[in-house]
């Protein structure tokens, strides 16, 4: 079953890309063949690694879906594309799905997932990192031609007297040896 991503271009106005996602998710509901895939369910409207606002549904018949979104006159700013890519984690502030890595920092709500690496001051996505065992990681980015490894914690206290996550959920520490 083919799983479409509708994207939101040539618009940079955050609030306008959201008003223009609204519509063309309203219009492809009542008109076209499109629902929310049951094997990747991902439901609403989210931001891309690009800031982008995007949608995605399954559909039997991506052709009519062309249609829909030419006839409703969306063409000039929406981008549509087959995918098959693997949803990543959701944002742990505002539940928003930024692509198959989860980045950083949120698109959506700027939610600091994880802090820059203190040896080669990179900022990296979690999944990025390469496990050692445990706790310990390989950073991504070397250092003078040399990999080097670090410890991912997560920050302590987790949480703030409001309930909200405390920034950034993880820590990225310079890894001693023992």
């Amino acid at each position: 079953m083919p799983r479409i991503r509708i994207t939101i271009v040539n618009e940079k106005d955050r609030t306008q890309q959201l008003r223009l996602a609204t519509r063309v998710r309203g219009d492809l509901l009542a008109s076209a063949p499109v629902y929310v895939d049951p094997d990747r369910p991902l439901q609403g409207i989210h931001r891309d690694e690009e800031n982008r606002s995007y949608l995605e549904f399954a559909t039997d018949d991506p052709e009519k879906v062309k249609a829909v979104l030419h006839e409703h006159g969306h063409d000039p700013y929406v981008r549509l594309e087959e995918t098959n890519d693997p949803l990543g984690e959701p944002c742990q502030n505002c539940g928003n799905v930024a692509g198959r890595l989860s980045p950083p920092e949120c698109p959506n709500c700027g939610f600091q997932d994880i802090s820059p690496c203190p040896i080669c001051g990179q900022l990296n996505s979690r999944q990025d990192y390469e496990t050692v065992s445990g706790k310990l990681f390989v950073c991504p980015h070397p250092v003078d031609g040399a990999r080097h490894r670090v410890r991912l914690i997560f920050n302590e206290p987790m949480f703030r007297p409001d309930g909200r996550f405390n920034e950034p959920l993880v820590l990225v520490r310079e890894a001693t040896r023992r």
